[in-house]
């Protein structure tokens, strides 16, 4: 029997599983981040062999047994970079057929069970917009970082919370409950201790706007007009994006798997995943909304599998 390694690569740790050639989870196992961008040569190799060979051993199987090999992580976009995981992968699996690809095409496959087809659309800290014809033709939209659009992202949310007080304090806007729920969480008493916060921080970090978004899910939950605002043009900034991509692969005209993925939208009860959804079955009828089935690290194993024809 053959087996399969995939390895979700995240930007604080790497989970890498092990399946059979019957899809059977043998084995998983957690390492360090292996984005090298952020953690550096040495780190990102040595946790990306650790994660290999520790869900191998969890296994109990050999090398010599495992056929195939996918990578889903960030920062592996450019030849340079596929290049070393490669080269990574190689010198503790010289045999094995390798696949590597960013995340958002794992993303796609957790909802595919391994097919890559269809488009998905990831709303997390960023977002992105991507898909696959059954040609193998891929497309992308968004996933430039916040400074460069990315609508509908967790940043997004939280900023546009954050702009949503400070006009409501200036009454060019509604009156809103995100004024004070967004006093409580940030232990402020003003809106003008907002401009030390946006811009007096050492941490700039997009994280920060992104943590506020549970605040306008709160509040539209609670009937605030002004949240349902801001997640209705949320959602309509991820359909644009949804739409390049399915245009560019000329999906328009067949049906097709649409995959929302990301903490804003793949959690239980998510309010965007709830409007997005009304507004995709609007814009792209024959597009067939749904949610991840397996998570991203059994997925990379699934393209491991599909890659090696088994």
């Amino acid at each position: 029997m053959s087996y399969f390694i995939g390895v979700d690569g995240g930007g604080t740790k790497t989970k890498t599983v092990c399946v059979s050639t019957s899809r059977e989870l043998k084995s998983q196992f957690l390492s360090g981040c292996t984005n090298r961008n952020s953690e550096g040569n040495d780190k990102a190799r040595t946790h990306l062999q650790d994660g290999i060979l520790g869900a191998i051993a969890g296994a109990g199987v050999s090398k010599e047994d495992v056929a195939g090999v996918c990578l889903g992580m960030s920062g592996v976009d450019r030849p340079e970079d596929k290049a070393l995981m490669t080269l990574w992968v190689k010198e503790v699996l010289p045999h094995v057929q390798l696949s590597i690809h960013n995340d958002a095409v794992a993303a796609l496959a957790t909802g595919t069970e391994g097919r890559l087809y269809g488009v998905v659309v990831i709303s997390g800290t960023g977002m992105i917009a991507y898909g696959f014809n059954k040609q193998g033709e891929s497309a992308r939209a968004a996933g430039f970082g916040p400074q460069l659009g990315d609508e509908g992202s967790g940043y997004y949310i939280g900023a546009e919370a954050l702009a949503s007080v400070v006009r409501a304090r200036d009454g060019t806007k509604p009156k809103t409950a995100l004024t004070e729920m967004v006093f409580q969480q940030l232990q402020i008493k003003s809106e003008d201790e907002l401009i030390p916060w946006a811009y007096g921080s050492t941490d700039q970090g997009w994280q920060r706007y992104a943590a506020l978004a549970p605040l306008v899910y709160k509040a539209y939950r609670e009937g605030d007009a002004v949240a349902a605002d801001i997640l209705a043009r949320a959602a309509a900034g991820l359909v644009r994006n949804l739409e390049a991509v399915v245009q560019r692969l000329g999906l328009v005209s067949e049906e097709f798997p649409i995959v929302l993925a990301g903490g804003n939208l793949d959690h239980e009860g998510s309010p965007l995943a709830d409007i997005l959804t009304g507004q995709l079955n609007k814009a792209l009828p024959l597009g067939k909304v749904t949610k991840p089935k397996v998570e991203p690290a059994v997925a990379a194993a699934l393209l491991a599998a599909s890659v090696s024809q088994v």
